[in-house]
């Protein structure tokens, strides 16, 4: 068994989505893809495809999902955008893709949840000219950070209430000190 590895060097916008596609039409026709796996980052500016004539934007699902043979993979490394996921979903099904049976998502992938999304434009926002550093502003950066301090909220928590009441009881104490120490951060900042 053989395995094709496409890894980003740099930090996006590198054409992997279209190279994957591309390799998913030379290989589909010669000996078979049978898997396309995701494996990190997230909704970002996202892989635009043509396929059969027709351009598709995926910003979370693989571009292999555009074959009908191959099955696709969402990673742990990935931070998912609920909505963005949902809207991709259903762009997809309307232009007659099947995803059932095809499309796999890790119980392990962390949730971008929408205070990651604030938290983001507010960091970026407040960070000075040559501090910014140019985010798209869609909370991957701080749902990376929940996954690695281990406070993130996993596809599995909230398939699984018991887990996802605690994890968002402790997430609520965190946001809770975020705001004073933003309070604090404004008063002292910008009071006279």
């Amino acid at each position: 068994m053989s395995v094709t590895l496409i890894i980003g060097a740099q930090w996006g916008d590198e054409g992997k989505g279209k190279i994957v596609d591309l390799l998913c039409q030379k290989i589909d026709t010669v000996r078979g893809i049978d898997i396309v796996v995701r494996y990190q980052g997230g909704a970002n500016a996202g892989h635009t495809i043509v396929f059969n004539g027709k351009k598709t934007v995926l910003h979370l699902i693989p571009s292999g999902i555009l074959h009908e043979n191959v099955k696709c993979v969402i990673g742990n490394g990935v931070v998912i955008d609920p909505l963005a996921f949902k809207k991709e979903i259903e762009m997809l099904e309307s232009n007659g893709i099947t995803l059932k049976d095809r499309l796999f998502l890790s119980e392990d992938a962390h949730i971008i949840l929408p205070y990651h999304i604030a938290v983001d434009s507010v960091s970026e926002a407040n960070s000075g000219k040559n501090e910014a550093i140019g985010t798209t502003q869609r909370g991957i950066g701080p749902a990376y950070k929940d996954k690695i301090g281990r406070t993130g909220i996993k596809v599995f928590d909230i398939l699984n209430e018991k887990n996802l009441e605690a994890k968002i009881r402790i997430k609520n104490l965190f946001l809770c000190f975020s705001f004073i120490v933003l309070i604090l951060f404004v008063v002292k900042n910008y009071l006279l």
